[in-house]
């Protein structure tokens, strides 16, 4: 009868990767299950709240009449799901094709807008696409400017902030409508102005009135060291012949002004970027 010597043949790798016993093999696969249930229950309960707080935002920002007791749905429906799934829920077109965020500006629903704004970090694209759409249509700048949907330069934002200037400060007033034609005075306080056109070459800002987004800007001629400014339509107004005039004071010589006028009624698009 041959011995064999446990020390010699046998390859020792083989021992370490030997089968896992029967009572390990059930542990792991029961561990497996029991976590993928887990799983599974967890989505099915989140679709279930998903569903019914979307029903209930929807008939709040399609309802006209808004009551005390609609602040306070909108303020439980926020608290059934995490702050990213119902600012995503907020923002999404699921409500007649467009989103809560939509309807609320169009329908003129400015204390729901109020109740949705602080879970809206930020936008998506498509959806500031769609608000800008809403505020243009609805003329509402105040909302506009709530929900920071103005296209405006990230890099004069950054150097605001970076400088410890306060912001900027704008109000927009529609004086007369005549028909189809609007008048209507938009007033700016720029501060660190001197200093931040230097640095940037272009102070941007937008604005909403008469059912189109404008733009005013400024920009600085790196060749001569002079500035001019100008005004224009933005995304996604329709074209306009309009006349401006302009006024411009320093805070520190309030009593000199500088005035500037059209001439003449020209017509105003959208520019090429």
């Amino acid at each position: 009868m041959a011995t064999i010597n446990p020390s010699e043949g046998v390859d020792s790798k083989s021992i370490g990767s030997a089968p896992p016993s029967y009572d390990r093999a059930v542990a792991s696969s029961a561990s497996a299950q029991s976590f993928s249930l887990s799983s599974l229950f967890s989505f099915l309960l989140i679709k279930p709240k998903r569903t019914v707080v979307l029903s209930r935002i929807r008939d709040i920002v399609l309802t006209p009449n808004i009551t005390p007791s609609s602040i306070s749905i909108v303020n439980a429906c926020a608290a059934d799901l995490t702050t990213k799934a119902f600012s995503k829920l907020l923002q999404t077109p699921n409500i007649e094709g467009h989103s809560a965020l939509y309807w609320a500006i169009v329908n003129n629903q400015r204390q729901v807008l109020l109740a949705f704004a602080p879970y809206i970090s930020e936008c998506s694209p498509a959806c500031s696409s769609e608000l800008r759409l809403a505020c243009m249509i609805t003329s509402d700048h105040a909302s506009f400017m709530q929900l920071k949907l103005a296209d405006i330069d990230a890099k004069g934002e950054a150097l605001r902030r970076a400088l410890g200037c306060p912001p900027d400060e704008m109000e927009v007033h529609e004086t007369v409508k005549v028909g189809n034609d609007h008048q209507f005075v938009a007033s700016f306080c720029i501060k660190m102005f001197q200093k931040r056109l230097r640095i940037t070459h272009k102070l941007r800002y937008e604005f909403v009135v008469g059912g189109r987004i404008w733009r005013f800007g400024f920009e600085m001629d790196t060749v001569k060291w002079t500035w001019c400014m100008g005004y224009s339509l933005s995304e996604p107004s329709l074209p306009v012949c309009s006349k401006g005039s302009y006024r411009i004071e320093n805070s520190k010589v309030p009593s000199c002004p500088f005035e500037g006028r059209s001439p003449k009624f020209a017509e105003t698009l959208v520019p090429k970027e």
